[in-house]
């Protein structure tokens, strides 16, 4: 009875062990980290970089909208009468585009100066979602607007987001494996193709530059998702 006894105990614990769950590898929990930060991190870089380069590929539009706007408000019964002998091929505008190319650089360009003052003191969750906030705004902003100070006003909020944004992420690739920088370049460079790709693709297929500009506020929503959700 007791050889019967001993024999059951060691076939159950002989089931307990085949039945019991295998430890995780240790190797594929620092590979399925690692996707998740190159990828977030690359993403990051896209959307980081995508309202800049948006509000670059729409400066002519920007002011052609508030050209159009301003003349609604007033119905002029004469026409001034154009000479023929005019041989302008160019549709101008009273602003020049050069004016949106600044809005887009100078606070960039501030905010970098500024950031070893201080700026890198400040906690990275609060700066990504400014960030974002910032972004976010610029598309609102410049959409809705109807006046050329107002868009321009939109387009520094994109230029605070890009420039705020990548003194942010720049510095947090520190804490992460030397990978990352190379993926968040990539996304940088991706961002100036897609942005500039996804802006001229939904004009040209029909949608007004207000409704193209509002079906891009994902982005920003899927760069703090990629912060404080995708990275580990």
């Amino acid at each position: 009875m007791g050889g019967c006894a001993g024999s059951r105990r060691r076939l159950l614990d002989c089931e307990g062990e085949e039945t019991a769950p295998e430890p995780r590898s240790p190797l594929l929990d620092r590979q399925g980290a690692l996707w998740r930060n190159v990828m977030g991190f690359w993403l990051l870089g896209l959307c980081n970089n995508f309202s800049y380069v948006v509000m670059l590929s729409a400066a002519h539009d920007i002011l052609s909208h508030q050209r159009a706007s301003g003349n609604q408000s007033h119905v002029n019964p004469d026409p001034p009468l154009t000479p023929h002998n005019s041989t302008s091929r160019f549709d101008c505008n009273s602003v020049s585009t050069a004016a949106v190319l600044l809005a887009d650089i100078l606070p960039t360009l501030v905010i970098k100066l500024l950031t070893p003052l201080g700026l890198h003191l400040l906690p990275y969750s609060p700066r990504v979602l400014v960030s974002g906030i910032c972004a976010a705004g610029s598309f609102l902003l410049v959409a809705f607007s109807h006046s050329v100070g107002t868009s321009l006003c939109g387009v520094v909020l994109a230029s605070i987001s890009s420039g705020l944004g990548e003194v942010t992420f720049l510095s947090l690739t520190a804490f992460y494996p030397r990978a990352v920088i190379s993926w968040w370049s990539s996304g940088t460079g991706g961002a100036g193709l897609l942005g500039a790709l996804s802006y001229l693709g939904l004009t040209q297929a029909g949608l007004s530059p207000q409704h193209t500009l509002l079906s891009m506020l994902g982005v920003p929503a899927l760069l703090l998702a990629s912060y404080f959700c995708l990275l580990t």
